[in-house]
């Protein structure tokens, strides 16, 4: 009886043992995990490659603009290589694109690289309400700020510019504030023009009329708007000058000198001025293995993009964090790694 009662005692341990799902020393058999939710990654240490998925939005700008056309270009080949659905939505540009992210309307924005800054900084257009929710992923084509006048108002230089009629672009956008950044290059505020402002679309008609002998606008080059302007060949470009750009280029960072390597306007010459880049950016609530996915999916299959749109052609590894002030996103910063990108420390 004692024999028969001890082995049953046995018996009733190992079944215990077996019922709690005992550990082993190597984590093998016996160690019980729970099941993963679908789709939830959080804490995920199993070495799988990352990726890149879910349905989100991508602040641009005007339907008919820049903006919209390289997002929808991006979005396309970033859709086809990783399944995600990322979708375009027309904006008013990088200031509303800006405030979409802060909100968490939007999670992605094409943005220049001088808004960028200014709204992480909360200065000028955010003034004492800064946004800092978002991080940049890549720079991807420069912005020119292109100074247009009538060949018939005498300006042949931002210092010619002084009691002329000018748009310097619409309240609260981007190219207004580099407007007055130029101006005052030249020691020149808005006392010295009779300054007006307007959108792209008014600037242009108002150019074309007489009541304005030029414009400011920053937009990548070529302009449709300028290139439209330039068909009656009554319109010029005014380049800043080596000695204002050193100027510019020393007091706002975010600049680069950009001389376009053909003349799409006919204008019989070169110009040069300022340019920011137009960046990739995205909300700060993505991790790593997102961002290293969408970047990778972006430079392994950048020949699609530029098929797609030739403003990719500016694009490539080495300029990948070409004008980009601040803060770049983890995630990014692994491929870019990877690649044998330099990180520079200030977007560290």
């Amino acid at each position: 009886m004692k024999k028969f009662m001890s082995l049953l005692l046995t018996m009733l341990m190992v079944l215990s043992l077996t019922a709690c799902g005992g550990k082993t020393d190597d984590g093998g058999a016996g160690t019980t995990t729970p099941p993963a939710e679908s789709g939830d990654t959080a804490g995920d240490t199993s070495g799988g490659e990352a990726s890149f998925s879910g349905s989100y939005l991508m602040g641009t700008g005007s339907a008919t603009g820049n903006y919209y056309q390289f997002g929808n270009a991006v979005s396309t080949v970033v859709n086809n290589v990783t399944g995600a659905n990322l979708t375009v939505n027309a904006t008013g540009g990088s200031t509303e694109n800006a405030r979409l992210l802060g909100s968490g309307e939007n999670e992605f924005a094409m943005i220049q690289s001088d808004v960028y800054s200014y709204a992480h900084d909360g200065i000028e257009l955010f003034d004492g309400a800064p946004i800092t929710n978002f991080k940049a992923v890549t720079a991807c084509y420069p912005e020119m700020v292109q100074i247009v006048v009538r060949k018939d108002s005498g300006i042949t230089s931002v210092a010619d510019m002084a009691g002329k009629n000018i748009c310097v672009g619409a309240v609260g956008s981007g190219y207004e504030v580099a407007a007055r950044q130029i101006l005052g290059a030249y020691g020149m505020t808005y006392d010295d023009i009779n300054e007006t402002f307007a959108d792209q679309s008014t600037a242009k008609n108002g150019v074309q009329d007489g009541t304005f002998d030029g414009m400011f606008l920053c937009s990548g080059y070529p302009n449709s708007n300028v290139t439209e302007m330039s068909l009656n060949n009554n319109i010029d470009l005014v380049s800043i000058d080596d000695e204002h750009m050193e100027i510019l280029l020393k007091d706002y960072p975010f600049y680069s000198s950009f001389t376009p390597e053909t003349d799409e306007y006919n204008l019989g010459h070169s110009i040069t001025s300022v340019a920011v880049k137009c960046m990739l950016v995205c909300s700060d609530t993505f991790s790593d293995d997102e961002i290293y996915a969408l970047t990778k999916s972006i430079y392994e299959h950048l020949d699609d993009i530029k098929e797609i749109n030739a403003k990719a052609n500016y694009m490539s590894l080495d300029a990948a964090l070409s004008g980009i002030p601040s803060d770049l996103h983890p995630g990014a910063m692994r491929y870019y790694e990877e690649q044998n990108i330099e990180i520079p420390d200030y977007l560290k």
